[in-house]
Order: structure tokens, then C-alpha cells, then sequence
């Protein structure tokens, strides 16, 4: 399917970080330090599909060239599709499980605190920094982990020099003032940019997603075609708990009907351009200062999410929607271009990876892997064929179901345990997780299998909590 948007409008609406060919520009530039720098980016509720070089729709210029200039992941997925449990896990390369951190949790224990990757890298010589949405805990003082570190809360503008700018601006522009200031040290540095985009504004239940104005007319002569499975017998299938949670509460102020749905994915699409926008400004200020050549980019979200499909929104549950996310690595010194990789990536393999590049010993606490030989092109004959996922966090107020599951190359196996209801799925033969095989008495043995298998995860990964937090969650579990 065609592009809805001619080359010349792209090339004028973004503010990109490549020259008219469309590479990324490198025989000006120079490198002075023979460690990396690391510029690390991750958007809230960017899942996998939504990235213009296979969408036909959504337009991500930059990202599409740092993809083709890179290396992209096709199977990279988070452990935990919530944002706060996500991000933790990226920091400390552990699961959920082990790290024990989401919404009123106490903060993350002081061992996984000091083994965060910026921790680690400024301990060993890099000047650390991180701007944008933060909204976790951890154990001890933010400056013995960052030199530069500004949290914001989610908004659609944030003042700079007196000015009122839209927040991926003002995101973009704190990464390129940091990576300004650093340009006549020494020392390498790792930056982390949060941007709150393409996540709900959750106070504005009119509009939900908001961008830069410029933005406004972008998709408005396109119709979004239907999710996937968002008939009304997909959802009338549904166990009751499912149709009652929060799903299908905010499905209520954003998908109940066609307008309200080509509304609001529109203005998701927008949301995720707007991103896309910010990410070339801050290539765009690499190149000027000449140090693209010697900068790592990671690119990712910090969980996937619904429009539609079930007749759901949001994340939190066992589906693909739910758990994929975009991954992109940008190394410049690689020769391997454009190349996707489909070996399954995790969340919990940022942390080290980034620590690989850096030449920074990976902690024996973490859980993940580096990515860093898949992307160079490595055999990694006894990568994971298998991972496990959850999703803990019991709100009181809303109803979001707790699960666990396992996800093979073929099968994807969840459970609502709370809720008595298993899912069952053949993701070679039913890749849209149409048909739900748990109950099916000739897949009993498939189930049994799998379910011992994440009974065998969950006790590996408690098994790894430290000292500190194992004694906090029998304490906290003691009280419920």
C-alpha cells in the first residue's frame, strides 16, 4: 500500500538528523573518545507495528532511517506491559518478579538501585544524564546516578527560556542543550530520553494524545482500518472480569464508536510522529557537533498497546498488542545495515547491552543479554527461544486482572490466576491469538506443560530477589 504522504511534505514537516540522501551523514565528523557515547530513547506505549517503514500508514521518517542505518528487532518485547515495572526492569535488567518495583510499591531495593546502568556508567568515567517522564523509585540519591537528571510530569507544554513549547520539544531540546555541554569533555556520557509521547494525557478524556500543533492535519484524509478482532463477538467471548476492567473502561472514551475510533488513533499516530520529530533534533544536534560518529542510539518502548483490538484499550494483559514493542540500534561502527534480526529481545537486555558497548562488566544479578552480538552479527546458537512475562500491579481503584505467562517461538501460554481463567494460544497457526486452546481437552498436556514451566520462572526469578526485597514482600504479603 502507498504512502499517504509525499516525500516533499515528510522532508519539510520533520526536522531531521540526516542529509537529502537520506543517510546519516558521517565523513565530517570526528571521534575523540574511544568509548561510545550511548543516547538511549524510549516512548511510552510505542508498540512494535506502529514504525513507517512497515506501516502504511504512520510516518516516522527517523526512525525509518535510523532503522535502515541500523539494526532493527522484529520479536522485542517487554516483561511486564505496564510503564513504571517496564522502566525499572530496563534500568536494572530484572524482571518484575525479582525487582518487586510498580505503582505503590516501596522503592526499588538498594543493591538493584546502585546496579542501574547510568550508576554504573558514571561510576566508571561517564557523565550521566536523563530528561523526561521518570515516575519510579529508587533507593538512594539521584545524583550519585545522574549529573544531569530532570523528571517531568506529563503535559502538553513545558516553558523553555520563557516560552511555552510542546513537551517533545522541550524534551528534544533538553537532550540537545546536554549533549551541547558535553561536546568539549573528556569523558563520554550516556543520555536517557524519556518522552511521555504517544502515552494518554489521562485528565483530558476529550482528546487523550497530544503533539506539536503542526501536526494537526497530519492522517486527516486517511480511514483507519479496523483493529484486528474488534467485532463484537471477539468481545462478547471475553471472560467477564476481561469486560469489566479497565480495558474496557477507557475503550469506553476512546473506541465506542467509528468517529470516536478514527479520532483517537489518528491522534495516537500524531503523538508518535511528534516523537519521531524529536528523535531527528537530537540526531540533528549529534551531527552538527560532530558526534554521531561515535554515538550508540537505542531506541524503544516501554510497553505495547491496544487501539481497538477486543474491543480493548491499553496495555496490561497477554496479547502481542500488549507485549511488542519497537527496538532499534544505531551503532556506527557497525557494518551491519538495515539488517532485522528476529531473534527474541527483551526489555531486561538494555541494561546489558548498553553496559557491553561501554566496556562496563555486566552485573551477575542481571537477568537479560546482551544484544550486542546479535547486532554485530554474531551466531548465538543458544540465544532464548522462550520468556516469561507478568503483570503484578493490583490497583484498588480500577480493575486490571494480575497474570503470568509464557511466550515460545509457537505457543503463548497465559494465566489470570486471580481469576481462574487460562489462555492458550498457537502462534504459528493463529498469529492473531484468535482462538483461545486452553479448554480443549487434546491440548491438556500442552497446557500442563507450559504451566509448569512458568511455575518454574516464578521461583527462579523469587529466587534472585535480594536479601532486601525478599524480606520486603513477605512482610508486604504478610499484611494482605
Amino acid at each position: 500500500m502507498k504512502k499517504y504522504l509525499s516525500t516533499l511534505f515528510i522532508l519539510t514537516l520533520f526536522t531531521t538528523g540526516f542529509n537529502s540522501h537520506g543517510a546519516i551523514k558521517k565523513g565530517a565528523e570526528s571521534s575523540t573518545n574511544k568509548r561510545p557515547n550511548i543516547l538511549f530513547i524510549l516512548a511510552d506505549d510505542h508498540r512494535w507495528d506502529l514504525l513507517g517503514k512497515n506501516h502504511p500508514i504512520i510516518q516516522t521518517p527517523n526512525l525509518d532511517e535510523l532503522a535502515n542505518q541500523g539494526v532493527s528487532f522484529s520479536n522485542s518485547f517487554v516483561t511486564t506491559p505496564i510503564c513504571a515495572s517496564s522502566r525499572v526492569s530496563i534500568l536494572t535488567s530484572l524482571t518484575e518478579r525479582t525487582h518487586d518495583f510498580t505503582f505503590s510499591r516501596p522503592a526499588t531495593g538498594a543493591i538493584e538501585s546502585d546496579n542501574i546502568y547510568p550508576k554504573k556508567l558514571k561510576d566508571h568515567g561517564y557523565t550521566s544524564g536523563f530528561v523526561g517522564k521518570y515516575e519510579i523509585k529508587l533507593s538512594g540519591e539521584n545524583f550519585d546516578r545522574f549529573d544531569y537528571f530532570e523528571p517531568l510530569l506529563h503535559s502538553k507544554t513545558n516553558t523553555y527560556q520563557g516560552k511555552e513549547i510542546p513537551q517533545t520539544h522541550y524534551i528534544a531540546q533538553r537532550a540537545k542543550d546536554f549533549i551541547e555541554r558535553t561536546q568539549d569533555s573528556s569523558k563520554p556520557w550516556v543520555l536517557n530520553v524519556n518522552f511521555w509521547n504517544p502515552h494518554a494525557l489521562d485528565s483530558d478524556k476529550k482528546d487523550q494524545y497530544h503533539y506539536p500543533a503542526k501536526f494537526e492535519n497530519l492522517y486527516t484524509d486517511i480511514t483507519i482500518p479496523a483493529a484486528k478482532l474488534s467485532d463484537d463477538a471477539t468481545f462478547a467471548a471475553l471472560p467477564e472480569f476481561l469486560q469489566k476492567s479497565i480495558g474496557r473502561t477507557r475503550w469506553e472514551y476512546r473506541y465506542a464508536n467509528d468517529a470516536m475510533y478514527q479520532k483517537m488513533v489518528k491522534r495516537h499516530y500524531r503523538a508518535i510522529s511528534a516523537v519521531d520529530e524529536g528523535v531527528g533534533q537530537i540526531i540533528e544536534q549529534l551531527e552538527k557537533l560532530g558526534m554521531l560518529q561515535n554515538t550508540i542510539v537505542i531506541y524503544t518502548g516501554d510497553n505495547g498497546y491496544s487501539l481497538n483490538e477486543r474491543q480493548l484499550a491499553g496495555k496490561w494483559f497477554g496479547w502481542e498488542e500488549d507485549l511488542r514493542v519497537p527496538l532499534i540500534i544505531y551503532d556506527p561502527r557497525n557494518t551491519k545495515q538495515g539488517v532485522t534480526i528476529d531473534k527474541t529481545a527483551l526489555n531486561i537486555d538494555i541494561a546489558p547491552t548498553i553496559l557491553d558497548y561501554a566496556n562496563v562488566a555486566i552485573p551477575e544479578m542481571y537477568q537479560g543479554n546482551s544484544l550486542v552480538g546479535l547486532v554485530k552479527g554474531e551466531e548465538m546458537p543458544s540465544w532464548r527461544d522462550e520468556f516469561f512475562f507478568e503483570h503484578m500491579y493490583q490497583p484498588k481503584r480500577v480493575s486490571i486482572p494480575p497474570m503470568v505467562g509464557l511466550r515460545t517461538d509457537n505457543w503463548k501460554f497465559v494465566d489470570f490466576y486471580k481469576n481462574d481463567y487460562l489462555q492458550l494460544y498457537n502462534l504459528q497457526e493463529d498469529p492473531k491469538e484468535q482462538f483461545n486452546l486452553a479448554q480443549l481437552p487434546e491440548y491438556k498436556s500442552k497446557v500442563d506443560e507450559l504451566r509448569k514451566r512458568t511455575s518454574d520462572y516464578i521461583i527462579k526469578y523469587e529466587n534472585e530477589r535480594s536479601e532486601e526485597v525478599s524480606s520486603r514482600v513477605s512482610f508486604l504479603n504478610s499484611r494482605d
